[in-house]
């Protein structure tokens, strides 16, 4: 474990002010820049080795426990993404950190990009492999020896930034890959959104031990302008689900008042059926400065 009395993004010595306790651990406030994280932060090593196991990806209660069944969702949410990078770099190279399946770099290479990827689970790389060749590697953005001599137009994560221990390391890392001027695009839970607000404790995105940090749109931005960039846009991000899938999660938010609401959903008619809607997160747009 990180020491406790050090915020990740500012390095205040504190106190925090605790939220509440979950899974063992607290949610807090940095007196400092007011950046919500996790106390006390696990170790780089202990959310590597949670991240490399084959489970993470399709595991019972794992971050991405239905990944691979969600492949349509997952792609008409990226396809977003992508449009919305074309309106600031219509063409270049294009790197994801953590990458995943290489849902997000079909979509980059389908409208033109030239596009590669990083992650650090060797199966979710070796799965992502066999339908992008040579372009998905494992590993760390100082480890994997294929993209060090590059510069990159575009760098790309999407709930990445908000599992990192070291964030502004990440970031000075990223900036190196990054041709000047270049981009780079993030998607994060916003904890100041809504559906966190109205969520509370059961806000999808407390995710624990995996998610050791939870951004606003104002610390997301401290956090870029001290590692050098600057932001051009912070939007509402959205994703495509199964109304099945959407209506679990309603249920689970609103037990035990939903057992009495029929599942309608699971009609012919309506289960098959994908909608777009907000999971509380923001997608974050900043520029490299020179």
């Amino acid at each position: 474990m990180r020491d406790e009395s050090v915020c990740i993004l500012c390095s205040s010595p504190g106190p925090f002010r605790r939220r509440f306790e979950k899974d063992g651990y607290g949610i807090a406030d940095c007196p400092g820049c007011g950046l919500v994280q996790l106390m006390p932060t696990p170790s780089p090593e202990t959310l590597r080795a949670l991240y490399e196991t084959e489970a993470y990806f399709d595991g019972e209660g794992s971050g991405y426990s239905e990944y691979e069944s969600q492949e349509s969702e997952y792609l008409s949410t990226f396809r977003e993404d992508v449009r919305r990078i074309k309106e600031f770099v219509p063409t270049g190279k294009v790197l994801e950190v953590g990458c995943g399946y290489g849902y997000f770099l079909r979509c980059a290479v389908d409208a033109g990009y030239d596009a590669y990827g990083i992650d650090l689970s060797p199966a979710a790389v070796k799965w992502a492999s066999e339908r992008l060749p040579n372009r998905v590697f494992c590993g760390l953005l100082d480890e994997v020896p294929e993209i060090q001599d590059e510069q990159y137009d575009v760098i790309f994560g999407s709930h990445l930034i908000e599992h990192i221990t070291a964030p502004g390391e990440f970031l000075e890392q990223a900036a190196k890959l990054l041709r000047p001027g270049g981009l780079i695009v993030m998607v994060t839970p916003n904890v100041e959104s809504l559906l966190s607000k109205a969520s509370g404790k059961r806000w999808v995105s407390y995710k624990i031990p995996e998610h050791v940090s939870y951004y606003s749109p104002g610390t997301i931005t401290e956090l870029l302008k001290r590692s050098g960039f600057s932001v051009s846009a912070v939007d509402s991000a959205y994703q495509y689900y199964a109304l099945p899938f959407v209506a679990s999660r309603v249920r689970e938010l609103l037990q035990p008042v939903s057992r009495i609401v029929p599942p309608v959903e699971r009609s012919r008619l309506l289960r098959e059926r994908r909608i777009r809607v907000t999971s509380g997160s923001m997608r974050v747009i900043a520029v490299r400065q020179d």
